[in-house]
């Protein structure tokens, strides 16, 4: 208990020093444009969260950041098992996750705007972002059973959905849960991006755009402030899921 209360307690320093230093370097620039002032920007956050169309912005960037992530979690996991045991199956997806890998985001962004639209585009750069970070993982998650475990589950002639549940699954569990905290808040951010290009509507993408076009600052740090608090929320939420699974192994 001690320990957690002295770690929020650090928490808490490190945020009031960030406010201000934020507060110094406004003073020093003078420039509402440039930098604007933690009131400034608060008085800015109060208004776009009562704005009738914020909560449905947060939700679709949500919505479409979730999407993508549980259809790149789940793919990554069968064709990561896949990959992992069966050699052709891994040479097959090997220059494909390559080629996902190198693609540049922007050509991946202008690319799903021609196929799918402003809409969907978010939700498949945050796939195709995230889904080699997912699929790697896994795959290391594999190579690192044990082998004597395998060759004896192979001489008692255990099935291979059995090795893949009981030997396979709770070795890759841990990589999948490191790989899933860094993922779910770098697809926010991504799906965010996406949705500044694409001009989604009614998205954090859309608001951000919008207090850019407008040379609101403040609004724009506004935004950035919903998504962090966002990002810290998801993070918060797979470090519990993590340690409850931890415990339950």
């Amino acid at each position: 208990m001690n320990s957690i209360l002295k770690d929020r307690l650090y928490l808490l320093i490190s945020i009031a020093v960030l406010i201000m230093l934020w507060k110094f370097l406004s003073l020093i620039i003078d420039s509402e444009i440039m930098l604007p002032s933690p009131e400034k920007t608060l008085i800015e956050l109060i208004s776009i969260i009562k704005q009738k169309t914020f909560l449905r912005a947060v939700f679709n960037t949500i919505f479409r950041s979730l999407t993508g992530f549980f259809i790149s979690l789940i793919l990554a996991v069968i064709i990561g098992i896949l990959s992992g045991i069966f050699k052709p199956v891994h040479y097959i997806f090997k220059p494909i996750v390559g080629i996902i890998k190198s693609t540049p985001s922007i050509a991946i962004i202008l690319l799903s705007l021609i196929w799918l639209g402003s809409e969907y585009t978010p939700i498949l750069v945050g796939f195709l972002i995230i889904f080699p970070i997912l699929y790697s993982n896994i795959i290391e998650g594999i190579r690192n059973v044990d082998e004597d475990l395998i060759e004896m589950a192979n001489i008692y002639k255990v099935k291979k959905w059995r090795i893949i549940k009981e030997i396979y699954f709770p070795s890759i569990l841990s990589y999948l849960m490191a790989g899933a905290v860094t993922c779910l808040g770098l697809n926010l951010k991504v799906v965010i991006a996406a949705e500044v290009l694409s001009q989604s509507v009614v998205s954090i993408g859309e608001g951000l755009q919008f207090e850019k076009y407008n040379l609101n600052t403040a609004g724009v740090f506004s935004w950035v402030i919903i998504a962090v608090i966002i990002s810290a929320i998801f993070d918060y939420s797979l470090l519990k899921l993590q340690n409850r699974i931890e415990k339950w192994k």
